[in-house]
């Protein structure tokens, strides 16, 4: 039998050496997908130098929003970071995505009231005009916010769940165009990112949606909890990941870059597995 050169034993040396660093820079890469405002900037500005201290790298990969579950479901990230748990939990009527579950809570993206041509001082009432978006779920949320705040009685819903028979000073518009209209009504109730994309600031004297919405609808960072529970690295990995996302210098970059509009809303949910 032919002996192995040294030029070949070498080459493998170096081949396994390649390999070994290979894995060990995995385990301590925190892969993670998520939407662009303002789940990427929280991860890059705020979470990465925490991580980085542990010894983990941040790898953060901007996907849309609807193939993030099914990366984290199939292993091409260890979490994503982009929804709420009524958004999660219609996946997990899947089997394929039950082992997909929130691991934190992190911020709020609240609808708001604005102020469109009131002035400053002005605080709505019933008889105020308002613009709300055109979407069933966005439709929806804004008329539970008036509804609370004692702006308008009620309001029916048909037998598919749509909004029938609003008040005549309420106006459905098209989400994209709400910014551009505001001026028109007296106020209106926009979704968080429609208001910052209009570069628009909340008044905290103006109401918007409460924290009984907020605990619902936060945005969670979720991972696979099956690796959770039985791979001891990924844990680890999930874990401090979750920690830097519910700490103070997370909450205070939160509040800092968009105050009020989008709101720090931090919880803990592993289930101690």
């Amino acid at each position: 039998m032919k002996k192995p050169s040294i030029f070949t034993l070498i080459s493998s040396l170096l081949f396994l050496a390649s390999f070994t660093s290979c894995a060990s820079s995995n385990q301590k890469t925190i892969t993670v997908a998520s939407s662009e405002m303002p789940h990427a900037l929280i991860l890059n500005n705020a979470v990465r130098p925490i991580v980085e201290k542990q010894g983990y790298s941040l790898s953060v990969k901007v996907l849309d929003w609807t193939l993030q579950n099914d990366a984290v479901a199939n292993g091409e990230y260890d979490a994503n970071y982009f929804q709420h748990r009524p958004y999660l939990e219609t996946y997990a009527n899947n089997a394929e995505y039950q082992i997909i579950e929130p691991i934190v809570a992190v911020h709020f993206e609240p609808l708001r009231i604005y102020r469109g041509k009131a002035t400053d001082n002005a605080y709505p009432s019933k008889t105020s005009t308002f613009e709300i978006c055109n979407d069933i779920s966005n439709e929806i949320r804004a008329l539970e916010l008036l509804r609370s705040a004692n702006l308008i009685e009620g309001y029916e819903l048909d037998t598919n769940g749509v909004p029938i028979n609003l008040p005549s000073n309420i106006t459905l518009v098209e989400e994209s165009l709400l910014a551009a209209s505001l001026p028109d009504y007296d106020f209106g109730v926009l979704p968080c990112n429609t208001a910052l994309t209009a570069h628009l600031s909340a008044d905290p004297l103006l109401p918007g949606e409460s924290d009984e919405v907020a605990d619902l609808r936060a945005n969670v960072l979720a991972a696979n909890t099956k690796k959770y529970q039985n791979d001891s690295e990924y844990r680890a990995k999930i874990d401090c990941l979750a920690d830097a996302l519910l700490s103070s210098s997370v909450h205070d970059y939160i509040q800092t870059t968009w105050s009020q509009v989008i709101m720090p809303y931090q919880k803990d949910l592993r289930k101690g597995e």
